[in-house]
């Protein structure tokens, strides 16, 4: 781990590293259970080549959002939490720093219902031991919590080769499909009309979303705003394929479950050492992340009470089988965390013109209401354009980025021009 992580000051010149190195990082984030659980949902309700579209333009979207949000972190060198500190104020920050952790506490129950269900696969098919789902993964969560709260230094230099290796595995596992079954096939596959095309586009918005939203914690280590877009490539390129690595199989099988994927692949043994130890550093660092959110807002609670209480709420969850609930929860999370973008984005670029300094932070306002009215808006009109209503661009997640930006840029330059013309009526009187 990085021993100072700059959280609350600017990145020095002298700990910035390349784009394409910071790439590597953003598709590592990417390889994740619940990616990969999307991929094949969407595979299954449009076939492959509507989803194969889907993915591609709902990343394509999400890349080019964190373009902008990477050029910002790469030339402020500041972390996303204090970005979002300039629109929404010191306190008003504390709204934005809940939804990501219900993101997080979220990412953690869904990876843990997949844990254990995988598990409960595993146990079934090589021991005949019926043990109930919802025990797997309260059990897999428990371990988990005791690593990020004792063990994320080992786990995370661990993740360095678990991750790699899962992403090696799932083009093993392509190939295998490939090679056992028509490719044509698969082209020609027609899934079952469960989601539409524009609802598949939010959804895999919704699932990366937060890496856009959040792009400055990583960019802010690049050494110039090109570094910094470079560093998209590894979500622009990076995340269509994990996607696809999973609905290939999806298609070719008749199945979403991706552990009985592997067993009627005849790889199920490899595929539960890979899975178990790739889930468990993944979801260390959901949990590790969402304690690190908490831990802004609630600066006295000890950070292994956050971890625990965090857990409790992501294991109740992953026992309740949040899973079959996780498309809408990613539709929400497309929602209600893009306007975030939006809002930080018109501050940096529209009203504040690129002049961002720590020590004019305290000057601000502690709440920054049209931030917050803006957020509320933009995420009011994705709510709107997601029941189909109405719509900008056919896109929910679009929708609000686009009338956050706007509303927040209007509500900004109408109350200073306000706040002008009462200052001017003041003095003549």
């Amino acid at each position: 781990m990085i021993k100072d992580d700059y959280s609350r000051s600017r990145v020095p010149d002298s700990a910035t590293v390349g784009g394409f190195r910071i790439a590597v990082v953003v598709f590592g984030i990417g390889v994740t259970l619940p990616v990969f659980f999307v991929g094949s949902e969407l595979a299954a309700g449009l076939g492959f080549r509507a989803a194969a579209l889907a993915m591609a333009g709902g990343c394509a979207l999400v890349a080019a959002l964190m373009i902008v949000t990477s050029v910002i972190g790469a030339r402020t060198r500041l972390s996303t939490y204090m970005l979002i500190q300039f629109a929404f104020g010191t306190a008003g920050v504390r709204c934005v720093n809940a939804l990501l952790a219900v993101t997080y506490v979220g990412y953690f129950a869904a990876t843990g219902d997949i844990f254990g269900k995988a598990i409960r696969e595993a146990l079934l098919a090589f021991y005949a031991l019926d043990v109930p789902r919802p025990l797997c993964a309260a059990a897999g969560c428990a371990a988990m919590t005791l690593t990020a709260m004792y063990g994320f230094r080992l786990i995370e230099k661990f993740s360095r080769w678990t991750v790699p290796a899962l992403a090696l595995f799932m083009c093993y596992v392509v190939y295998l499909v490939v090679r056992q079954t028509d490719f044509q096939t698969i082209l020609a596959a027609a899934g079952t009309g469960g989601i539409s095309f524009g609802m598949a586009v939010s959804t895999v918005i919704g699932t990366n979303i937060l890496m856009a939203v959040s792009g400055p914690d990583l960019t802010r280590y690049a050494r110039t705003g090109w570094e910094g877009v470079k560093s998209v490539s590894g979500l622009a390129l990076g995340y269509p394929l994990i996607m696809l690595a999973s609905a290939i199989p999806t298609l070719a099988l008749g199945e979403t479950d991706i552990m009985r994927i592997m067993i009627g692949l005849g790889i199920a043994i490899p595929a539960l050492f890979i899975l178990v130890f790739s889930t468990w550093t993944t979801n260390t660092v959901n949990l590790y992340s969402a304690v690190l959110t908490l831990a802004a807002s609630f600066g006295k609670v000890s950070d292994q009470r956050l971890a625990l209480g965090a857990s409790v709420l992501g294991t109740g969850a992953a026992v309740m089988g949040i899973m079959d609930f996780f498309l809408p929860f990613v539709l929400f999370i497309g929602i209600a965390a893009t306007p975030i973008a939006g809002v930080y984005i018109a501050d940096y670029f529209i009203v504040n013109r690129r002049r961002y300094k720590l020590r004019d932070l305290p000057a601000r306002p502690r709440i920054g209401y049209s931030a917050i009215l803006a957020w509320l808006g933009g995420s009011a009109i994705s709510f709107i354009a997601s029941k189909q209503y109405i719509t900008l661009s056919a896109v929910p997640a679009l929708d609000g980025l686009i009338a956050a930006f706007g509303l927040y840029a209007a509500l900004q330059f109408g109350s200073s021009r306000f706040g002008s013309h009462s200052e001017t009526k003041r003095r003549n009187t």
